[in-house]
């Protein structure tokens, strides 16, 4: 074995991701010890047979290594719920290339990442929605009345705050992690008339591009393996406020497909054909300065000018510090209340 075998084989036993490998005719050559980790099945079992033998829930419209196959294009960061022999439910996200010799299709490679739990979490958080949508959330904590702060910058934001309330306009909130933007989010939305319709926040750094897309937008059966009729963030937030969170961390594909829902209000679910119409306010939040996030490429310029018809810069609290007294008699009266104390000031 050469060196490049060697190197090679240690790749392939030692990654964290799955690596599945198959010829032109959909027969596996590679099932590295990751995958069968992420599926539950030896290398024994999958190595020599073709691949929609071994998972008869896959067919070549679902699979990505077959569609790849077909296609001789790459699939990239994809997710894909496949049943496996022993009829465990398994959700990956797939990159899968093409193997290609002079325009031949020879095969295709897969690399795989083990999201079957994140799924189930996703599922779960889905159902609670559905089950609570008809609850409104108004916290009196989330009013422009109980935010903490007297120094000019902060009264500055909170007065385009209030402005922003009374509009429909969508709102683009940028400031450092831990400035209060969601907390902004929330009381702009329990101050407008939409305060009686469902307020929705999604972190869009906390999932990949794949489940992402389905939890906004929703999914069709059909769409893909194991895809059911499921009703995405926007469907669910009709009528109310949907908030997204560090949208810098959208991918750029994602950012195009909401730049459609803020220009035509229609959205269409993941394997649908059907364009549903949505009256959903977007508030959108970012921790990198907006031109800088544009600059390096991580906010697409033109959905930039769409959500920033209302812009709120709220600065950290080392740029305010007049406003520290403020927290510290707001945190002593909490904990006093909280742990029976009686403390005053401190030192």
């Amino acid at each position: 074995m050469d060196m490049n075998e060697q190197i090679l084989k240690i790749v392939m036993e030692f990654t964290d991701e799955g690596i599945h490998v198959i010829d032109s005719n959909g027969v596996t050559l590679i099932y590295n010890k990751a995958m069968e980790e992420l599926e539950g099945m030896k290398g024994s079992e999958v190595v020599g047979k073709k691949i929609l033998d071994v998972f008869p829930s896959l067919t070549e419209n679902t699979s990505t290594l077959c569609k790849v196959l077909k296609t001789k294009q790459p699939i990239i960061e994809q997710y894909q719920t496949y049943i496996n022999k022993t009829g465990n439910k398994i959700t990956s996200v797939n990159t899968t290339i093409p193997i290609l010799n002079n325009e031949k299709i020879m095969g295709a490679v897969e690399i795989s990442k083990n999201f079957t739990k994140v799924k189930e979490l996703y599922d779960n958080a889905i159902s609670m929605s559905n089950h609570l949508k008809n609850c409104i959330r108004k916290d009196g904590d989330f009013t422009f009345d109980s935010m903490i702060g007297c120094s000019p910058s902060f009264i500055k934001c909170v007065d385009i705050a209030k402005a922003a309330a009374k509009s429909n306009s969508t709102v683009l909130i940028y400031g450092d992690t831990g400035t209060g933007k969601e907390v902004f989010s929330r009381a702009i939305h329990n101050e407008s008339n939409r305060a009686n319709k469902p307020f929705i926040p999604i972190n869009c750094a906390a999932l990949p591009e794949g489940l992402l897309e389905g939890i906004l937008f929703g999914t069709t059966k059909g769409g893909f393996t194991g895809a059911i009729d499921r009703p995405g963030l926007f469907e669910q937030a009709d009528g109310g406020t949907l908030l997204l969170d560090e949208i810098n961390s959208m991918s750029i594909l994602l950012q195009a497909k909401l730049l459609r829902v803020l220009q035509e209000g229609v959205i269409r679910r993941v394997g649908g054909i059907k364009d549903i119409p949505v009256d959903v306010r977007i508030i959108a939040t970012t921790n990198e300065e907006p031109y800088t996030a544009i600059k390096n490429g991580t906010m697409r310029k033109d959905l930039y000018y769409r959500l920033s018809v209302i812009n709120i810069n709220i600065p950290p609290l080392r740029e305010r510090k007049e406003d520290i007294p403020e927290f510290i008699k707001t945190f002593i009266k909490t904990y006093n209340d909280e742990f029976s104390k009686d403390v005053w000031d401190i030192s």
